[in-house]
């Protein structure tokens, strides 16, 4: 496990705390969490674009043997 800092504003944090308090988990788990969500969106959204900028190439290098 490694650690990292981050600075969040009062009403953030005042907002995890909370939802944290309602799950049953700490903070850390908690960010930990959206943390692994927020890169699990990202890394879909950045291979969706890839496949369609390939997607687009393919298509553009088929027309242009027609």
């Amino acid at each position: 496990m490694t650690n990292i800092s981050v600075n969040i504003s009062a009403e953030l944090k005042s907002k995890l705390e909370k939802i944290a308090s309602k799950n049953g988990r700490s903070v850390d788990e908690c960010v930990e969490l959206a943390l692994a969500e927020y890169i699990d969106n990202f890394e879909d959204f950045y291979q969706t674009d890839l496949n369609a900028v390939s997607g687009l190439e393919r298509s553009f290098f088929l027309s242009i043997g027609e």
